[in-house]
């Protein structure tokens, strides 16, 4: 099951869902002006590792399982949607839910497809989109202010606290800044913070023709600035996650000069976004990849396998995947000194793999 939820967004007929389906292979139907209908599609991304093939060659593992990511395709935002609370419940809850945002923006040209505003032009469409949230996060600072006013009148310290960053954040917003760039981000509410979409990590997905639309997606780069920005020619590539046939899809995939699917470009993006590394575990049996946060500890990459492990944690035997495909076997890894025993306080680093002893 994912543990990683990402929301999709965009304006109607951005290509989302088509988007969506190339990422996951859902097949969901794309509706013209699928914003008249409000709707929350779901689904599975595995996150390719092309390391896991060599690994299981070495151990004869005998399955492999990636990584996943939950992906979440809410209706088209429509402008004002954010500024007059019309944004619905269902909608807020999948976004707020989420652990990070990709931004869908429309720079193909296509006379059958619908633009809201009658035109192709991904900076203003992306800066429509970004103040739709600034205007729904608006609002929720302003209802919980208007919450917390009975307390701060009765002389509630920590209530007139939280008030008070409240209104600096309220203002910051105001001024066009999003949550992420508020200098006191940090001291707001535990719930507060999980409830801001424009705290939430975001890249955008130019969604572009065949061709590549390279002035549209240059013109989303410069609007983005440091945010990721991936080109996916999404009809192409959900037309593409529906061929099983591997020398189909490579035949395909050639038509347009690329090698492999966008899914991994994405995922990569998104695992950039996130500070998330992978680590392996590997075994006659399978070979799994693991998504933790940069950072994250021995102790902490054990539970991520299971909880017992973490409660029990005795030791992890580290090696990187390279030296151990490299050395062939486990064996001879070990005369080689590549494969080393680490303790809990170990940063486990991109690419390790780990065998964790513990107690039960």
């Amino acid at each position: 099951m994912a543990s990683l939820e990402i929301g999709i967004i965009g304006l109607p007929n951005c290509g989302k869902t088509t988007i969506f389906n190339a990422l996951t292979g859902a097949g969901v139907v794309v509706q013209p002006y699928a914003a008249t209908e409000v709707s929350v599609n779901t689904g599975i991304a595995q996150v390719p590792d092309e390391r896991m093939a060599p690994l299981a060659t070495v151990e004869d593992s005998q399955k492999l399982v990636p990584p996943t990511v939950q992906l979440v395709d809410v209706a088209g935002l429509q402008r004002g949607g954010g500024r007059d609370g019309g944004l619905s419940g269902e909608f807020l809850q999948a976004l707020r839910a989420a652990d990070a945002l990709i931004h869908v923006v429309r720079t193909f040209e296509d006379d059958a497809v619908f633009h809201v505003d009658g035109r192709i032009d991904p900076a203003e469409d992306a800066e429509g989109v970004d103040l739709e949230l600034l205007f729904a996060d608006g609002m929720l600072i302003s209802k919980r202010t208007e919450r917390l006013q009975r307390a701060v009148q009765v002389g509630q310290k920590d209530a007139k606290a939280e008030a008070d960053l409240l209104a600096e954040l309220a203002a910051h917003l105001d001024g066009g800044g999003t949550a992420r760039t508020f200098a006191k981000k940090d001291d707001l509410p535990a719930e507060v913070q999980l409830e801001l979409l424009t705290l939430k990590p975001m890249m955008y997905v130019a969604n572009t023709s065949e061709s590549g639309d390279p002035d549209g997606v240059a013109a989303l780069k410069t609007y983005a600035g440091d945010a990721e920005v991936v080109a996916v020619a999404g009809r192409f590539e959900a037309e593409l996650a529906e061929i099983e046939d591997p020398e189909e899809r490579a035949m395909f995939l050639a038509e347009i000069g690329q090698e492999e699917p966008s899914a991994p470009r994405v995922a990569a993006a998104a695992f950039r976004m996130l500070e998330l590394i992978t680590f392996f575990t590997a075994g006659p049996k399978d070979v799994w990849a693991w998504t933790i946060r940069k950072g994250s500890n021995a102790v902490e990459a054990g539970g991520k396998i299971h909880t017992d492990i973490a409660r029990g944690f005795i030791r992890a035997e580290v090696i990187n995947w390279k030296d151990l495909v490299d050395a062939g076997s486990r064996a001879e890894a070990t005369k080689l000194g590549q494969l080393r025993v680490e303790g809990k306080e170990y940063i486990v680093q991109d690419g390790d793999v780990l065998n964790v002893r513990f107690n039960v």
